[in-house]
């Protein structure tokens, strides 16, 4: 399913030329090169037949040879963490002078609306099109069909087989949950006592939900002190892990962290003050960061959570697949994958890390359709200026 432009074209137009400044600066990040080869890919790794991860910084380019048209698909944007990133895709479509349009899948669930999406960008046709797939390995097919139509796909967020992918704008996610349990291993550090941990990763059909719960686990396999709960898989919606959250508790009284997606640490708070004393002691870490779950670590209600730095992510994205139709080869011109640096924020690092730097201008409504947002712009100020009175 799609959706129609924001209502507020002119406000986002507004707020796409106020983010302009500064969105060509250089983001460090580690690179791949080389030839993407999946019979040496791994869910949560890159390929072993690229060469990396090399620190660098990537440089933006600073026009588009032509005014492309993008197809931009999203699993879904009801939560900040997709804003975000299409607050990233749409300052560097407006800085380097290319159009998009977003359709939304709708949730995780629903593969069969991606694919329709992926044909229907295809017999527009669009230029290329950015991917945040809803599956890592049920795509190819789809992908394999774009590509002979000669539109290139790069992938966002969501790590992806596809043998037909042009490029990658990613982290892993098995990295983000590493870091996060190497946090907890060195909060846990000296002290006596097990410590029972429960995991909420996300939707299990994801790429991206294992992957950080891999990552967490394989951090703490040789701490003897912490039990690890079976992992409680759902659709990232707040009633959702809500639910989850009480059936956690429901079973096992003692929790001493709760573990998981960043729906999971913005209902937590509020969840675990209805449980009462028996979770009262709770601590809560998030595996990727959203607007809400970065107020609730500032005001000491969300221990830590990993940062993906989407918002960059989408910068990224939107770069390569302009460079990719200005004829440059990924892993040899740039890098096929390339991702930010992942931090972990916390109450004494969140001061390092300003909130519009992670998450963009505050306030920022979803740019569904940047050309619908313009043409609509240009018709208010020719009304504006047909209205105005003439000078005497």
């Amino acid at each position: 399913m799609g959706l129609k432009a924001s209502s507020s074209v002119a406000g986002a137009f507004a707020a796409l030329m106020l983010i302009l400044s500064g969105s060509a600066q250089a983001l460090s990040v580690g690179a791949y090169y080389g030839d993407y080869d999946t019979a040496t890919k791994q869910a949560g790794h890159p390929a072993t037949s690229l060469r990396g991860p090399f620190p660098e910084r990537w440089s933006f380019t600073a026009q588009a040879k032509r005014p492309y048209r993008i197809g931009v698909l999203f699993p879904h944007l009801k939560d900040p963490y997709w804003v975000a990133v299409n607050f990233g895709i749409a300052q560097r479509a407006a800085a380097s002078g290319v159009d998009f349009q977003v359709l939304v899948a709708g949730g995780y669930s629903n593969l069969a609306g991606q694919i329709q999406q992926l044909s229907q960008l295809r017999e527009q046709p669009v230029d290329g099109i950015i991917l945040a797939g809803v599956s890592y390995d049920k795509l190819d097919a789809q992908l394999a069909e774009t590509r002979a139509a000669g539109i290139p796909v790069v992938a966002v967020i969501n790590d992806i087989q596809a043998p037909d992918i042009a490029a990658k704008s990613l982290v892993s996610f098995y990295d983000m949950g590493f870091k996060l349990g190497d946090y907890l291993r060195q909060q846990i550090a000296g002290h006596d006592g097990e410590q029972t941990v429960a995991f909420l990763p996300g939707p299990k059909d994801t790429g991206w939900a294992p992957e950080s719960l891999q990552g967490f686990t394989d951090a703490l396999a040789d701490v003897s002190t912490i039990t690890l709960l079976p992992p409680l898989w759902g659709d990232t919606n707040a009633k959702t892990q809500r639910s989850l959250i009480r059936r956690a508790f429901h079973f096992y009284p003692k929790i001493d962290y709760l573990v998981g997606n960043a729906v999971m640490a913005l209902v937590a708070p509020e969840a675990l003050a209805q449980l009462g004393a028996v979770a009262a002691n709770t601590r809560v870490l998030s595996t990727y960061l959203i607007p809400q779950v970065y107020n609730h670590i500032a005001d000491g209600k969300v221990a830590a959570a990993a940062a993906d730095m989407n918002i960059d992510q989408g910068r990224i994205a939107l770069d390569m697949i302009v460079k990719c139709l200005d004829g440059q080869r990924p892993g040899v011109d740039f890098a096929f994958r390339a991702g930010p640096r992942i931090p972990v924020i916390t109450a004494d690092t969140i001061g390092d890390f300003p909130f519009e730097q992670l998450f963009g201008t505050r306030g920022f409504k979803p740019v569904l359709d940047s050309r619908a947002v313009r043409e609509e712009n240009a018709g208010a100020d020719a009304n504006n200026s047909a209205a105005a009175p003439s000078a005497p």
